[in-house]
């Protein structure tokens, strides 16, 4: 099980030098950035796009950030379209088995998803079927229907990953990243369940989570 500071962890702000200053301090999995592009250029930014590109923190620092401190890189993408500039550029800095997609990967991006892995968010599959756990068994086919072995399941809120929840999960074999879970006691809830089907955990708590996994 990854445990993955969720960007802006710790009181350091969404994609900001403070954030990578300070996680660098702490034995998590994976970090996560918020990615778009302007201008032919992957930079970090989580809603609006970037009014001046000089004070903007691109991906290449982050791929270059995460080999120094052995980290993987959630890349929320905010864009559609992305993924196969995120991993044109991944393969140029030697980056590709750090990246892991979640946000807006669509339909559309799996034929360039030949490296890296993707849990995909709602999004990708609700206008076929709506996240439920009577969906689960659906939703399961329906990513198996792509045969990319890169899609590992799905990325989805904590207050979805009920026992029963959890359960169907398993027993479908459907591999789920939880995000944002900022309570300690869900935390231990979700990590002393198990890696077996929980694969990713993203949180603010990134001291508290590695506590309680160790």
């Amino acid at each position: 099980m990854w445990i993955t500071a969720h960007g802006g962890a710790l009181n350091t702000g969404r994609n900001t030098m403070k954030y990578f200053d300070t996680i660098k301090n702490y034995k998590v999995d994976a970090i996560e950035v918020d990615i778009m592009k302007k201008n032919d250029i992957l930079y970090l930014g989580h809603i609006l796009p970037a009014f001046s590109m000089k004070k903007t923190i691109k991906l290449d620092f982050v791929f270059d950030y995460c080999k120094q401190y052995n980290f993987k890189v959630n890349c929320d993408l905010k864009q559609k379209g992305l993924v196969k500039d995120v991993l044109t550029l991944a393969k140029r800095m030697n980056a590709c088995d750090l990246v892991y997609f979640t946000g807006s990967v669509t339909p559309a991006d799996i034929p360039y998803l030949t490296d890296g892995i993707v849990f995909l968010n709602n999004s990708f599959y609700s206008k076929k079927h709506m996240l439920s756990i009577d969906n689960l068994a659906n939703i399961k086919s329906f990513l198996d229907s792509f045969k990319n072995e890169r899609i590992l399941g799905i990325n989805f809120p904590y207050h979805n990953a009920t026992i029963p929840f959890l359960e169907k999960a398993k027993e479908l074999n459907l591999g789920l990243s939880i995000y944002t879970v900022d309570n300690a006691d869900e935390l231990k809830r979700l990590i002393t369940y198990g890696s077996e089907t929980i694969k990713n955990i993203t949180t603010n708590l990134a001291d508290i989570a590695i506590t309680i996994r160790n």
